[in-house]
């Protein structure tokens, strides 16, 4: 279906839509009307409605999940709700919603414009509730999926922003290293420390320390040896001394 047919099917109200029985309040529809307006304006400084490129895409998706998220200012019990984003995704926006995430198969159940985790519009506002503005609009879709879609890595937010943080820190010491690759053997490395290691109980300096020895022995995995002024100074100084059994 064209957009403009879509633009022209698009409405703040739908004859099926329910509220939750004790609801003390309901968004009115003028604030919807100007939320639609806002994520159309982003969305047209990108290129909508024409084709949408790959950088386009990127730079969409990072200026709308900020402005997403303080717009729509719902509780993370509203935002489990499938029925919340395919009210966006199918009655509100669905011209943008299917210009960002096309379905040239048809599919009657595609997850991008349904309410589902991997909605256009949800899986943007789950990225900065996780991970805050910053964080989330520097990580790249594919780094945000491998991140936030493992709920033994982006099932707690205080793990996954630390995850991010190294991940983007070690990125920018070591260029030559392909970010998904970086990110990819990292968290295998995580999940099996995760096996031993509660990492939600670690303190702010043992899971900082945790982090950079996990994303240090990823880029080893990755391109060899690493120079030791690479590494960051916490993880130098923090080593314990060793005893060499010749000096018993």
């Amino acid at each position: 279906m064209e957009t403009v047919q879509l633009t022209a099917q698009a409405d703040t109200a739908h004859s099926r839509a329910t509220w939750y029985p004790t609801a003390p309040n309901r968004v009115a529809p003028e604030k919807l009307s100007e939320l639609q307006q806002i994520v159309r304006r982003i969305a047209r400084d990108n290129g909508w409605p024409g084709t949408l490129s790959r950088h386009a895409a990127t730079e969409f998706d990072r200026q709308l999940a900020a402005e997403l998220y303080r717009q729509m200012r719902i509780l993370p019990a509203d935002a489990a709700s499938e029925e919340v984003w395919s009210f966006l995704s199918l009655v509100l926006l669905p011209d943008v919603a299917f210009w960002r995430w096309p379905n040239p198969e048809r599919k009657p159940r595609y997850e991008r414009i349904l309410g589902q985790p991997r909605n256009v519009f949800r899986r943007l506002w789950h990225r900065v509730h996780v991970l805050g503005e910053d964080l989330g609009s520097m990580l790249f879709e594919d780094e945000a999926v491998g991140l936030l879609e493992r709920p033994s890595l982006g099932g707690n937010p205080r793990t996954a922003r630390a995850i991010a943080v190294a991940h983007l820190a070690t990125a920018e010491r070591f260029p030559e290293v392909a970010r998904t690759s970086l990110l990819r053997v990292a968290a295998l490395r995580l999940r099996r420390v995760g096996v031993l290691v509660s990492m939600e109980a670690l303190d702010d300096l043992q899971l900082t320390l945790l982090m950079n020895e996990v994303f240090s022995g990823a880029v080893h995995s990755l391109v060899g040896d690493i120079d030791d002024r690479h590494q960051p100074p916490m993880q130098r100084t923090a080593r314990s001394p060793v005893m060499n059994p010749n000096d018993e």
